[in-house]
């Protein structure tokens, strides 16, 4: 059986946007420290589990987000609804690790389908492969469970997710990295307990959301029957100065993921930004290569984006606006 890709006409919707807004958000934001945290510290799952408690997100706007991507000139929005910590940003009924059962209360993803719609720019749900939370990714000796049991619950994340919150444009998976040995060396926090059952999962992805194109951030080339851009993490197509991107380039659709400071969640004091310039500069040779760019924001605890990452996004607008 042939495998599914992306319509033609969603493919071509996807190449036209060129700009994108990738947004890290969940409970890392609360200890400021970035999205990795959890490993980085080693917190132990029942500590981590607290921060839930204290998610309010009491200036959260969805509108106000699509309003800043609008302004930027961005015209697809990709959001993290699980990272690696286990923590859903939207109402899943599959794990009660979530943001409606926080003091927040609310489905952010939902929110942010509601405030896309009829707007200019598309939805896209980021989707993480591997779960510190989930008894049957890293605690199956404990819990009992199987690996069959984690891929029931990622492929009916992702069923949910295209069916509950309208058309997306893209599905974006992180968390498998094959030629990473620094990944293999921590091999309890991020190895697999078998296959992600790939084949099964973007074929759903294509039936059930047939304009929405998949990036599997594995950075192997050539792409696999089911995926339809290559992605480029913190590097231009053809570079590798990030250290883990491949020199390969292939003739398909491609996207570079960019973070504006050095990192993707929120950090509080991360202040590196790159200028208007090197933003603009970076853009211009991503389009160059055939690439779409995915600019990272990454809301602070209380839902709102920091300031000079408005800043930069509403300066690269106004760039973008008085050049065409």
């Amino acid at each position: 059986m042939t495998a599914r890709q992306v319509s033609p006409a969603g493919l071509d919707r996807y190449r036209r946007a060129r700009f994108g807004m990738f947004v890290h958000w969940g409970l890392y934001a609360l200890h400021g420290r970035g999205e990795w945290n959890m490993f980085e510290a080693r917190t132990p799952l029942t500590e981590y589990r607290r921060l839930a408690d204290h998610f309010e997100a009491e200036r959260f706007d969805a509108r106000e987000w699509v309003d800043l991507a609008e302004a930027a000139g961005q015209r697809y929005m990709t959001v993290t609804t699980r990272h690696h910590d286990g923590f859903s940003l939207y109402d899943t009924a599959l794990s009660g690790f979530k943001s409606t059962n926080t003091p927040f209360g609310r489905d952010a993803f939902g929110e942010l389908a509601e405030a896309c719609s009829g707007r200019g720019v598309k939805l896209g749900a980021y989707v993480s492969l591997i779960d510190w939370h989930h008894p049957a990714f890293r605690f199956r000796e404990k819990s009992k469970l199987a690996w069959e049991d984690y891929v029931g619950f990622l492929h009916g994340q992702v069923r949910e997710l295209c069916t509950q919150y309208g058309e997306l444009g893209q599905i974006w998976f992180d968390g498998e990295w094959p030629h990473s040995a620094w990944s293999r060396e921590h091999a309890d926090w991020f190895a697999p307990g078998g296959s992600y059952g790939y084949p099964e999962l973007y074929d759903a992805v294509h039936r059930l959301q047939p304009d929405a194109v998949v990036l599997n951030n594995r950075k192997s080339v050539p792409l696999p029957p089911g995926e339809d851009v290559q992605g480029f993490e913190n590097d231009l197509p053809g570079e590798n100065t990030a250290g883990f991107n491949t020199g390969t380039v292939l003739d398909g659709p491609k996207e570079t993921c960019l973070t504006m400071n050095k990192t993707w969640g929120y950090v509080s004091t991360d202040d590196d930004y790159k200028t208007v310039d090197q933003l603009l500069d970076t853009m211009w040779r991503a389009w160059s290569a055939g690439s779409n760019l995915l600019l990272n924001v990454g809301p602070r605890a209380d839902g709102t984006i920091p300031p000079r990452e408005q800043e930069l996004l509403r300066a690269v607008g106004s760039r973008l606006s008085s050049q065409k």
